[in-house]
């Protein structure tokens, strides 16, 4: 039999055993699978348990918890404090449901609701059972979504949320969120001590919060200032600022106390000043940097007499004293040159703080002109009529020329000395008698120099009656007598007080007496 040929026999012995293999080989694979199917899903799935979707049941009898699961006490331990169970559970739940409060509200009428997280999966029904709201908070598991933070990630996430939630807490800012209906579905502490400080500690809150601060619409989302009122008296005054987050609407209550009685005290000093300057006689006209007119009294009117709608339509310094310039209001400049010189000066000497002038008019009127420097760059003017002042001045000094020519008149020489020992007042016999003329000695005379002046003029013997002369003129005790002369001449004094504590001292030749030879001295009596 060649090699590689089989017979029939032989064909059919290898196809039967070929159809065993495989067929056992079959039966393998299927024990194989049976077996092993069972094992595939654990061997799919990350070794430890898998989180179940987080399922809150609540019973609540009006606001008091009567039970919850686990995870749900631990849910409601994040909400505000100082709040009861049923608030806590709506400042956390009512932000993430539209609707909440209004379904709530009519849950014992309706028997039950359900309620959609606003763009998320969350779910939240409600049932009521005699008198019992039960609510299943219904929170999918997360844990599938792609992206998921490892557990230091959310350690970190976790422990930043608390510093957070503790700044906003901490806050001594009012800071509330409003859902859409504009109640306040959030608020932090300091809001509910605030309502609180309103309502009175008797009062239980009450669920929404009251709104103390006036909603404001978008178009009026500009920073405001409110005031709330505490008991009768006590307010409080806030600047209210609201920003917009995600699509909710946030608001902060700044407190503005201090700020309102800074601007009070200074609105009142400002219309204490307002007053002040509206009654003095004294014209007031400030000029700003730009030498704007941009502050003056009604002074200034009458002063000059300007129209209100000219000094109100801010005009610079220049055009002020141009105006005055026509209406004849200040002193008459030889030329223009002079004129522009003079304005020159007057707003640089102002500037410096040393402008000082006298204004003649030509109507005959005086008016104190003052230049005085003021902060960023301003320049203020006063202007004083001080005619009567002047009058009264030159009247006086005319009286006291006239007085004086008078006195000069007089044969007998006067020296007047004032209640403080001082010469006020001599003529000219006095200078002429006693070779010095008190009032054109450098500084004043006293008792004891013009006492001095007569003694070195005067006798020898006649020393004693001149120190006698001196503490009777300190005592204002009248006296006459006589003295003799270095040139032999015999002296009739006299001494007398006068009206407003001064004392006169009269010395007259003696004419009836012969004139005493100057060897011989004679002391007088």
């Amino acid at each position: 039999m060649p090699l590689g040929r089989r017979t029939v026999g032989q064909d059919m012995t290898f196809d039967w055993v070929f159809a065993l293999i495989v067929g056992a080989t079959s039966l393998a694979t299927a024990v194989i699978a049976l077996v092993l199917l069972p094992l595939l899903p654990r061997l799919s799935r990350p070794a430890g348990p898998r989180p179940a979707e987080s399922n809150m049941i609540f019973l609540f009898d009006g606001e008091l918890l009567v039970d919850a699961t686990p995870e749900g006490r631990g849910f409601l331990a994040n909400g505000p404090s100082g709040l009861s169970d049923w608030q806590r559970f709506c400042a956390l739940v009512a932000p993430r449901f539209p609707g909440f409060r209004d379904r709530m509200a009519h849950l014992d009428r309706e028997g039950s609701t359900l309620l959609a997280e606003a763009g998320g999966p969350a779910q939240l029904s409600a049932t009521w059972l005699d008198g019992v709201a039960r609510l299943s908070l219904h929170l999918p598991d997360r844990d599938r979504a792609d992206g998921l933070p490892d557990p230091q990630s959310l350690a970190a996430m976790a422990a930043e949320l608390t510093t957070l939630r503790d700044v906003v807490e901490a806050m001594p800012t009012p800071a509330w969120q409003e859902d859409e209906a504009g109640a306040v579905a959030w608020a932090n502490s300091a809001y509910l001590a605030l309502v609180r400080q309103c309502q009175g500690d008797d009062v239980p809150l009450s669920w929404p919060l009251p709104a103390l601060f006036t909603p404001q619409a978008d178009s009026e989302a500009a920073p405001h200032r409110e005031v709330i009122r505490v008991g009768d008296d006590a307010e409080h005054w806030f600047d209210c600022v609201s920003v917009t987050a995600e699509g909710t609407r946030l608001h902060f209550a700044l407190p503005a106390d201090a700020a309102v009685r800074a601007e009070t005290a200074l609105r009142n000093f400002v219309q204490t000043l307002t007053k002040t300057f509206a009654e003095l006689p004294i014209g007031l006209a400030v000029f700003n940097r730009a030498r704007e007119l941009v502050l003056f009294n009604p002074a200034m009117l009458d002063l000059f007499n300007l129209e209100p709608e000219f000094l109100t339509a801010r005009p610079s310094l220049v055009a002020v004293l141009d105006r005055l310039r026509e209406t004849r209001m200040m002193p008459e400049p030889k030329d223009y040159r002079t004129w522009r010189e003079q304005i020159v000066r007057l707003e640089r000497d102002a500037q410096d703080g040393v402008y000082a002038d006298t204004w003649t008019l030509p109507s005959g009127q005086v008016y104190r002109v003052t230049g005085r420097p003021h902060p960023d760059g301003a320049v203020a003017f006063l202007f004083e009529d001080i005619s009567a002042e002047m009058s009264l001045t030159r009247r006086f000094r005319g009286e006291i020329e006239t007085g004086q020519a008078v006195i000069d008149s007089f044969d007998e020489a006067i020296a007047v000395f004032s209640s403080a020992g001082l010469v006020t007042m001599s003529n000219a016999a006095y200078a002429e008698l006693w070779r010095e003329d008190p009032l054109l000695v450098m500084g004043t005379t006293d008792i004891a120099e013009a006492t001095a002046l007569w003694q070195k003029n005067c006798m020898p013997g006649e020393t004693g009656t001149v120190v006698d002369l001196a503490r009777l003129i300190r005592h204002r005790k009248p006296w006459s007598g006589s003295l003799v002369h270095r040139d032999g001449r015999r002296l009739s004094c006299r001494l007398k007080p006068v009206g407003g504590g001064a004392v006169l001292v009269g010395f007259q030749p003696d004419c009836e007496n012969q004139r005493v030879e100057p060897a011989v001295s004679r002391a007088v009596g």
